[in-house]
């Protein structure tokens, strides 16, 4: 094998959507294709292995703004690290990823595969954290699924008792909001939400949303969902905002909080805020909605919001080339890599839901 190493630019996106259509179950159409590998090219970054003129292996990275340490710094966060079957015990995955790693700016790997979790830490990335994942179960025929694989019910017990109470259980409800709290949608993330991060000084990583990104990734097909962007205000002060999504999964709706910030965060807050959102969520009918948090004070409102942390965690990994601090606490969210576009819509699925009129957030 003679691979070639090389920064994708638009001359490559036909070798890339056929290795896209072998390897993942995504939409293949010429839209999709665009908005994901030229569309993103002002702040995203696609390294492949090319083989006779065939796309062998991938890794992608997109820049974002963090505040480490309260200083401005650009990260790159890696996500679809992938090789062909064939080509891996030549080594093309490794390459591409240590081509990522010759980028000048430091690198962020948040969970991954088996694989990815066991091989990067023998490339000599350094763990910095455990991010945790919580379920709001919401209700529905899924809800018994939910409950078979975490409660142990004895033979002969009916689930349906037992469904129609975790639902009552885990129903969103709204928390009392502060005096003069109020609950604000926003068509994006402008300026405002951009500042209260130079308000805060609780978190020693924490990443700084680009408005242009954030566009980017929400104008993807529709069948990729809707996004909500809550911002919270006090006395009619912004304090902080929430990012959501809806989208469909398996003939199902299913939601995120894909973000939650605060710049002078505490417990009572984040509840308010979780709660909110949670309610504004439920709108849509989703049966399940998820988060991910390694903020203490997140993970805790998270908790009395009645949200399930799953027992794995997922593991933060960091590649610099010299030795730069992490202090804690760390704030990471589902607002990295591509997770705030995962699942992408499979090819048949359809946003029949996003017909519905959006609810209301009073």
């Amino acid at each position: 094998m003679s691979a070639s190493i090389e920064l994708f630019g638009p001359e490559l996106l036909p070798a890339v959507a056929r290795f896209s259509e072998r390897y993942w179950n995504r939409p293949t159409t010429p839209q999709f294709m665009r908005w994901r590998y030229i569309d993103s090219r002002p702040f995203a970054r696609t390294i492949v292995a090319l083989n006779d003129g065939e796309c062998i292996a991938t890794v992608s990275a997109l820049e974002k703004q963090y505040l480490v340490a309260g200083v401005p710094t650009r990260v790159l966060e890696v996500f679809d690290w992938h090789c062909l079957p064939e080509f891996r015990s030549a080594g093309a995955g490794l390459r591409v990823m240590r081509a990522m790693m010759r980028q000048p700016e430091p690198l962020l790997s948040i969970g991954g595969t088996p694989d990815v979790i066991a091989t990067i830490p023998r490339m000599g990335w350094r763990k910095i954290g455990t991010a945790r994942v919580f379920e709001l179960p919401m209700g529905g025929r899924r809800l018994s699924l939910w409950l078979r694989d975490r409660v142990r019910i004895p033979d002969g017990v009916t689930r349906k008792p037992l469904q129609a109470i975790a639902a009552v259980w885990f129903k969103p409800r709204n928390r009392r909001a502060p005096p003069s709290g109020q609950l604000v949608p926003v068509s994006g993330v402008g300026a405002q939400i951009v500042g209260l991060y130079r308000q805060s000084t609780v978190y020693g990583f924490v990443q700084e949303p680009r408005p242009a990104l954030v566009r980017w990734m929400t104008t993807c097909e529709a069948s990729n969902g809707a996004y909500l962007t809550l911002c919270f205000a006090v006395e009619g002060n912004l304090c902080g905002w929430v990012l959501a999504r809806v989208y469909q999964r398996g003939g199902e709706v299913e939601a995120a909080l894909l973000d939650v910030f605060a710049p002078k965060p505490d417990v009572a807050t984040y509840e308010w805020m979780v709660r909110e959102a949670s309610a504004a969520l439920a709108g849509f009918e989703p049966w399940l909605i998820r988060a991910r948090a390694t903020c203490p004070l997140l993970r805790a409102a998270l908790h009395r919001a009645r949200f399930v942390e799953k027992s794995e965690g997922v593991p933060l990994h960091l590649w610099t080339t010299g030795q730069m601090s992490v202090p804690e606490p760390l704030h990471v969210t589902l607002n990295h890599t591509d997770e705030p576009l995962r699942p992408y819509p499979a090819p048949h699925e359809t946003a029949a839901f996003l017909g519905r009129d959006e609810p209301s957030t009073e």
